[in-house]
């Protein structure tokens, strides 16, 4: 009987062929290199439970991955929107179920913050205090990035902070992201009227969404251009306490 070369020397496994795929592209990729998922998404379904979730991701290729999560997570509900958000956006890492989901955390947590803002402008009636929410949103980040999840450290891109900002301020589209306010500040009014995670939602969010909020669009622009003026005045401090 001939000998079966194509069996030696190699690992067979009943795991998924593409995340065996994923596994031996890691021998061959490039340092400071990593998988992400920045495959087009065309729909998102989603079902809040009192914190376990199962969700249903659509991809642009006809794609679709399944999900679910029956531990309640350390974030709020919105903050899954935000991810969905940041995902339907593009080019933003997005993936929270990545291996290394660092910059998909940053873009969530910088995208929950905007929306935050705007939700605090609407449900009092008043006008966005950009500047102060500036300060806010370049401080918090900071933290998240540097002392609560180490990107500098642990991400392969060891980027800092105010990489970090940059980058998201480039790519992040309030076009785009606006369009979602309405389901974020749903969703968000919900658990604040609540108080907790203890309550049942579900949302369907696709990337052909109709809706508009120019108002939101208006202080997302603002919000973002007053972040950028706030990082141009902070980057000497920074550049001279990291020199230190």
């Amino acid at each position: 009987m001939p000998e079966n070369k194509s069996q030696k020397n190699c690992v067979r496994s009943s795991l998924d062929q593409s995340i065996i795929a994923q596994i031996r592209q890691d021998l061959t990729r490039p340092a400071g290199d990593y998988n992400k998922n920045l495959r087009g998404v065309k729909e998102v379904d989603w079902l809040w439970k009192h914190g376990s979730t199962k969700t249903a991701i659509t991809y642009s290729d006809g794609g679709v991955d399944q999900r679910a999560n029956n531990n309640p997570p350390p974030t709020r509900a919105c903050h899954d929107i935000a991810h969905f958000m940041a995902a339907l956006n593009g080019s933003l890492e997005w993936d929270y179920m990545q291996e290394i989901n660092h910059l998909c955390e940053f873009n969530a947590v910088a995208v929950e913050n905007l929306m935050t803002y705007c939700c605090h402008s609407i449900k009092k009636g008043g006008v966005l205090d950009t500047e102060q929410n500036g300060r806010l949103f370049l401080d918090h980040m900071k933290w998240f990035s540097e002392d609560y999840y180490h990107i500098p450290k642990r991400h392969p891109s060891g980027k800092k902070h105010a990489q970090l900002v940059h980058d998201f301020l480039e790519t992040a589209h309030p076009q785009h992201l606006s369009r979602y306010f309405g389901i974020f500040y749903e969703v968000w009014s919900i658990e604040n009227v609540v108080g907790g995670p203890g309550f049942e939602v579900s949302v369907t969010m696709t990337s052909d969404i109709e809706a508009e909020f120019p108002r939101v669009e208006a202080m997302l622009n603002a919000q973002l251009e007053s972040i950028r003026e706030l990082v141009q005045e902070r980057l000497p401090a920074e550049a001279a306490e990291q020199q230190s």
